[in-house]
């Protein structure tokens, strides 16, 4: 408790950049220097030799005589569209929750401690890590049903999507064991072999009786979010006997799966498999809420594109302003004996509510002195305190029993001592004359105080 405040690292802020690096304080980037006859004069003048427009200028895409393509563009000279981004689903809300374990550290921590905290500043603290929370998707009035699973927490809003996850997940074991059996290969001309552009696998020869029957599925199942003739625009289609060997090769083997609580049910093909679970088990797995809670570091393929839009929407929101997290934050730690109450005009939490000394009681010489010192300096530091009350040469002892008296002064809340270690007394609770605010001059010369993005308290 005899910190200097600016050596108090209890919650430091200050390295908390959550802006661009551009933004950051220091860190600009430095400009680039030409000289009369340097890199920049050269290149505009000599440094191109092949084609030039009138006035000189070299044709785009002929560099020394040479041209040159674009590696993005795709077939027919037209850059490839990207995938449209998902939006957060409409008709659900998510909130950020605190674990609890972590609220029970923080309390732990503010008792022990005796310092007040800005609750804003303790939400951004819970939001500058992602193991101190998790997110809570609620199904609104008119939203979609939240479909999640069991076995690994995923929540979707299709069974579709269920399926699909189903179909990748590492307990599927858990349901069906996978045998491999040799088959006879198909038989025919086949003079080339075609493969997906994204997974690379093989979809057989275009005239292959199952040919388009696997670029629906994988489609599907891999990639339902692309359009399906963009999808095919990006199919590869290799020649050569090598090439239809090699797959040839693949089709001399098949999966089968058999029920691992009935082995008499053996399934031919993954597809049977997924259609077996999807009329036979897929409620066991997945269950419909209307609410379900997930770590805020959820693999993205484990929520739908539309709740990972939204739980990313959700953070950066709340990191910017935690106006939800703050009034949820006041509940948790006032159900846990801590004292959240204003503290010029802010919301603030800490040992106790800042009390006025009653009239008949009489402090003994130690608090007495304390509490005088600090209504003469209010919001000097808690290091100015011990100089100017401590002795040069005390024990260790004895500063015991100064600590002592000053933390029974704080949970009386006749002092109030800040988590940047500036101290006060309960007086200063409503006073606006000592704001902490920050005097900058304008442009003009006049001289401004420096407002807190933070919001008075209601």
């Amino acid at each position: 408790m005899n910190e200097k405040p600016e050596d108090n690292k209890a919650l430091d802020l200050s390295a908390l950049d959550f802006g661009p690096s551009w933004a950051r304080q220091g860190e600009s980037k430095p400009q680039k220097k030409y000289s009369d006859k340097g890199e920049r004069g050269e290149s505009r003048r000599d440094g191109f030799k092949g084609k030039r427009r009138e006035g000189g200028r070299p044709q785009r895409g002929d560099r020394d005589g040479r041209k040159f393509s674009n590696d993005r563009q795709g077939k027919g000279g037209h850059r490839p569209q990207r995938p449209k981004q998902a939006v957060a689903t409409e008709g659900v809300a998510a909130d950020i929750m605190p674990i609890e374990e972590g609220i029970d550290n923080l309390t732990k921590e503010i008792s022990a401690a005796g310092r007040t905290y800005s609750v804003f500043e303790l939400a951004r603290v819970i939001l500058g890590a992602r193991e101190r929370y998790k997110l809570v998707f609620r199904k609104e009035e008119n939203g979609p049903e939240l479909l999640q699973c069991k076995q690994d927490g995923a929540v979707y809003l299709t069974k579709a999507e269920c399926l699909n996850h189903f179909r990748e997940a590492e307990w599927l074991k858990e349901f069906y064991a996978a045998e491999e059996v040799e088959v006879e290969p198909p038989a025919g001309n086949f003079p080339s072999v075609a493969k997906c552009g994204f997974s690379d696998v093989l979809f057989g020869p275009p005239n292959y009786h199952a040919y388009n029957q696997n670029i629906v599925d994988l489609h599907q199942a891999r990639f339902a979010n692309m359009d399906i003739e963009r999808y095919k625009s990006r199919i590869v289609v290799e020649k050569g006997e090598e090439a239809v060997n090699a797959w040839l090769e693949t089709m001399k083997k098949k999966t089968q799966y058999r029920l691992v609580s009935d082995p008499e049910v053996l399934l031919e093909d993954e597809k049977a498999m997924i259609a077996h679970f999807e009329a036979n088990l897929f409620s066991e797995v997945y269950h419909s809420t209307h609410r379900a809670d997930v770590e805020s570091q959820i693999a993205g393929k484990l929520l739908s594109p539309g709740l990972l839009a939204l739980l990313k929407d959700t953070i950066a929101d709340q990191r910017r302003y935690p106006g939800k997290l703050a009034p949820f934050l006041c509940r948790q730690l006032s159900g846990r004996h801590l004292a959240v109450f204003k503290w010029q005009g802010k919301l603030h939490c800490g040992p106790s509510r800042p009390h006025a000394i009653a009239e008949d009681v009489k402090l003994a010489d130690r608090p007495a002195a304390m509490h005088q010192w600090t209504s003469e300096n209010q919001g000097a530091g808690i290091d100015a305190l011990w100089k100017a009350l401590l002795p040069a040469e005390v024990t260790d002892e004895v500063k015991k029993e100064w600590f002592h008296d000053l933390h029974w002064m704080i949970n009386q809340g006749y002092m109030v001592l800040l988590s940047d270690g500036h101290i006060y007394t309960s007086s200063a609770a409503k006073s606006g004359e000592l704001k902490k605010k920050k005097e900058v001059k304008t442009d003009e010369g006049k001289v401004e105080s420096e407002k807190s993005d933070e919001p008075d308290s209601k």
